[in-house]
């Protein structure tokens, strides 16, 4: 069946775009929003979430999260099995976060960034975030402890430019 199709035939049915390329995963909302789908978000009901924590549209968080306090999530984000999210964090649009990632208070990230299973991100401070750029690739099992710029791919422990 095709796109407009399926949007024809299901009108008003609320869509998640489950792809774990942000890039990927970008591309197909926009086709979808061109044929008039709309988007829920999924939150599993083994996620513990604070009532302070905003959820953009189409946003998935899978079991075993925890999402604790002043955390903005942007559109379509993928948060995926056993990931921290600690409080005063922003995640920007069509980010995703591989199982077992960790962030640590104060912590910025860009749009379309990933992060590989098991990232940490050290704390940032009230006023001075740790700011991940868009477009960045944190390796699996990297610890960021600084800021890291747009478009960087970095790994390791410390994490470094690859």
């Amino acid at each position: 069946m095709q796109l407009r199709e399926f949007a024809e035939r299901y009108p008003g049915t609320p869509t998640v775009i489950a792809i774990g390329d942000s890039v990927l995963r970008e591309r197909c909302v926009q086709k979808c929003a061109a044929v008039g789908l709309t988007f829920a978000s999924l939150v599993h009901p083994r996620v513990e979430v604070s009532r302070w924590v905003t959820l953009g549209e189409g946003t998935i968080i899978c079991a075993g999260s925890i999402v604790t306090t002043n955390i903005a999530l942007g559109r379509h984000v993928a948060v995926n099995i056993d990931c921290t999210i600690s409080h005063d964090t922003s995640i920007g649009d069509f980010t995703t976060l591989s199982p077992g990632v960790h962030l640590a208070g104060w912590v910025t990230l860009g749009r379309r960034v990933s992060l590989g299973t098991a990232a940490v991100v050290k704390n940032g401070a009230r006023g001075r975030p740790i700011v991940i750029g868009d477009d960045a690739i944190i390796g699996a099992g990297a610890c960021v402890i600084g800021d890291i710029e747009p478009n960087a791919k970095v790994a390791g422990v410390p994490a470094r430019p690859i």
